[in-house]
C-alpha cells in the first residue's frame, strides 16, 4: 500500500491532479473494456503464421537468452520457461541462472524445467550477487554470439527469436528492441502497449524506452564492460547507454514481442524513486564519455539534461511578421533573454512570403546560430534562447523546437509526427502543457521528425533552404524531412515555453493548404516517422490506438 501511495504521489508530481484524475478514469475504463487486450488477441501472430515459421526456420546462428532467477513464484517461472521453449526460432538456449535462491520451491521449479528441454541449461551461483552480477555471470556462460535479455517472471511471444533472427539476417544490427507490453499477474490480460520509436537517442537519455525485448552482441556487452552492480534497479539503461555509444547499428522491431508482467515486488516498482536517481547518475556517466559537458538533473521526477554551451555563440534572433506592434512586443520579450551574447531583428514578411524570407536572411546571417520566430510567439522565460542553444550546438541535430501552448495551457505545438491522415499533425495537440503524456515524452527533451517554422533554432552552417513553393506549416516539415535525410536530429524540449496560436505554421486541426498538400504528398508519398509509432492512428498524434 506504501508503494502504491509513493507511485500515486509521483505520477500527481509528474502530470497534475486534474491529469492524473483523466488517467484513472482512462485507466478504469481500459480494464472494465479491455480495448487493448481485444486488439492484442486480434493483432498477435496468428497459429497459420506460427506453424509457417516452424516449417521454414531460418538461421541467424544462436542466441542465448539469459534469465537471472532469485526466488522466482514457480508458477511464474515455469510460464517464462514454457514461452521460451515455445518459439518458433530453434537455435537457442536459455541460461537460467539461480542467484543463490532460498525459496526450496523455486529451487525445485528449476530442477523441473531443466529436464525438460536440453536446450535449457540451469546454474547454481555460489553466492547472491544481485541482478547485475547474476547476469553477468549467465552471459559468462552463454555460447551464443547474442544475447537476449528476459526477466525471471515474464514472458516472450512464440515468434519473438524468429522476429530477432529476421532482423539480424536482414539488417546486421549489433542491438536490437522491440514493443513490449504488460501482462497481469495471472497472466490472463494484457494492457499498457509500448509502441516505441525507432533509435532516438535524446529519448533514451531521458529514460530506458529500449527496456524489453533487448538483444545485444555478447561481444558489444563485453566491449562496454557488462552490467555494472552499482545500477541495480536501472542496470539495464545503464547498459542501454554504454552499448549505444559502441554500437555501429541499432535496429528497433516494431512489434510486441515481450510481455512484462506487473508484479509489484520487483525492484523498479519497490524503489521507484531510487532507480530513476540511478538512471540520472547512468546519464551523467554518459554524457561525460561522449565529451558533452553539463549535468543530468531529475526535474519532476525525470532526467533533465543541462549542456554546458560551448564558447560564447552569438545567436541571431530573426522574428517575422507584418504587425508592427506584435514585432515590437516580440523584439522587447526576446532583447530581455538572459542570453546575452545575441542580435535581435525583426523581418517585415507577409505569411506567403514567409519561407522566401527565411532563405533571405539565413543566406545574409553571420551568427553562428539563428533563432527564426512568428512575431505571434509571446515568450516569458528569460533562459529561452539558452535552453534551445543546448540542443541547437550539437553537430547532430538539425532543428530545435521548444514546446508552444495556447493561451489556456494547451499544447499547439510539441514537434511535428509525419506520415499522418492529414500528412502531417501536432503531436500530442490540446494536451494540459504540465501534463506528461504518453511515457512522460511532454516533459521531456526527445526526439521528433519534424518541427514548424513557427519558432525554430538552428546552427547556421546546419542551415538549408526551405522550399519557397510552400505557403504555409507542410514547408516546415518538408524542410525537416530534408535536414534528416542529411543525418541530422531534430529535438524538442518542454524546458523552453511559448505561447503561439498560429494556426497555419503549427498546423493545428484536419486544414491544410491545398497547394501545399499536392506538393508535400509528391515529395513525401510514402514517408514513414522514426520518431511516432506506425501502429497508433493516423488522425492524430495523440498515441491512441487505431
Amino acid at each position: 500500500m506504501v508503494n502504491l501511495v509513493q507511485r500515486i504521489q509521483v505520477y500527481v508530481q509528474q502530470h497534475g491532479l486534474s491529469y492524473t484524475i483523466y488517467r484513472a478514469g482512462e485507466k478504469g475504463a481500459e480494464r472494465l473494456l479491455k480495448r487493448y487486450h481485444r486488439w492484442w488477441m486480434e493483432h498477435r501472430t496468428s497459429e497459420e503464421e506460427l506453424a509457417r515459421q516452424r516449417k521454414n526456420p531460418i538461421d541467424a546462428g544462436l542466441i542465448s537468452v539469459i534469465v537471472p532467477v532469485y526466488n522466482t513464484d514457480p508458477d511464474m517461472l515455469m510460464e517464462m520457461a514454457q514461452s521460451v521453449m515455445e518459439q518458433t526460432y530453434p537455435h537457442w538456449e536459455a541460461i537460467l541462472y539461480d542467484d543463490c535462491s532460498t525459496k526450496q520451491e523455486t529451487r525445485e521449479m528449476l530442477k523441473k524445467i531443466a529436464a525438460m528441454d536440453e536446450r535449457i541449461r540451469v546454474h547454481r551461483g555460489e553466492k547472491n550477487q544481485g541482478i547485475s552480477g547474476g547476469s553477468n555471470s549467465a552471459i559468462a556462460l552463454a555460447a551464443g554470439e547474442w544475447i537476449a535479455l528476459l526477466d525471471h517472471d515474464d514472458l516472450i511471444t512464440p515468434d519473438a527469436l524468429y522476429c530477432v533472427a529476421k532482423a539480424i539476417i536482414d539488417e546486421q544490427p549489433d542491438l536490437i528492441y522491440s514493443d513490449e507490453d504488460k501482462v497481469t499477474e495471472n497472466g490472463k490480460t494484457h494492457t499498457d502497449p509500448h509502441f516505441k520509436p525507432d533509435f532516438c537517442p535524446d529519448n533514451l537519455r531521458s529514460g530506458n524506452y529500449f527496456c524489453h525485448l533487448m538483444v545485444l552482441k555478447k561481444e558489444l556487452i563485453k566491449r562496454a564492460g557488462g552490467f555494472r552492480q552499482a545500477f541495480n534497479g536501472s542496470q539495464d539503461h545503464d547498459l542501454a547507454l554504454r552499448c549505444s555509444e559502441l554500437a555501429g547499428k541499432i535496429v528497433h522491431i516494431p512489434k510486441v514481442l515481450y510481455h512484462w508482467r506487473t508484479v509489484g515486488t520487483s525492484v523498479s516498482h519497490q524503489n521507484l524513486m531510487k532507480c530513476v536517481n540511478l538512471a540520472r547518475v547512468a546519464v551523467q556517466e554518459h554524457m561525460n564519455r561522449i565529451g558533452w559537458l553539463g549535468t543530468a538533473e531529475l526535474h519532476m521526477g525525470n532526467i533533465r539534461m543541462r549542456y554546458e554551451i560551448k564558447g560564447n555563440p552569438v545567436v541571431g534572433v530573426y522574428i517575422f511578421g507584418n504587425d508592427e506592434a506584435e514585432l515590437d512586443r516580440c523584439k522587447a520579450a526576446m532583447e530581455a533573454a538572459c542570453w546575452e551574447n545575441k542580435k535581435v531583428i525583426t523581418v517585415k514578411a507577409a505569411s506567403a512570403e514567409r519561407y522566401e524570407a527565411m532563405n533571405r536572411v539565413a543566406q545574409s546571417a553571420r551568427e553562428d546560430v539563428l533563432l527564426m520566430m512568428d512575431a505571434s510567439v509571446q515568450v516569458t522565460d528569460a533562459s529561452f534562447i539558452e535552453e534551445l542553444l543546448m540542443y541547437a550546438q550539437r553537430d547532430d541535430v538539425g532543428a530545435v523546437t521548444p514546446e508552444l501552448t495556447d493561451r489556456k495551457g494547451k499544447i499547439t505545438h510539441g514537434g511535428f509526427a509525419v506520415g499522418m491522415e492529414h500528412l502531417v499533425q501536432c503531436r500530442q495537440e490540446k494536451l494540459p502543457y504540465h501534463s506528461g503524456g504518453w511515457h512522460l515524452l511532454m516533459q521531456t527533451s526527445h526526439n521528433v521528425a519534424a518541427v514548424s517554422a513557427a519558432c525554430v533554432m538552428i546552427r547556421r552552417d546546419h542551415f538549408i533552404p526551405f522550399d519557397e513553393g510552400y505557403h504555409g506549416g507542410l514547408g516546415a516539415a518538408d524542410w525537416s524531412l530534408r535536414l534528416a535525410e542529411k543525418g541530422l536530429r531534430h529535438v524538442f524540449t518542454p524546458h523552453a515555453r511559448a505561447v503561439c496560436e498560429n494556426r497555419e505554421l503549427l498546423l493545428l486541426g484536419k486544414k491544410r493548404n491545398a497547394d501545399d498538400a499536392a506538393r508535400y504528398a509528391k515529395r513525401w508519398p510514402d514517408v514513414k516517422d522514426p520518431c511516432y509509432s506506425g501502429l497508433f492512428s493516423k488522425r492524430k498524434a495523440s498515441y491512441k490506438l487505431k
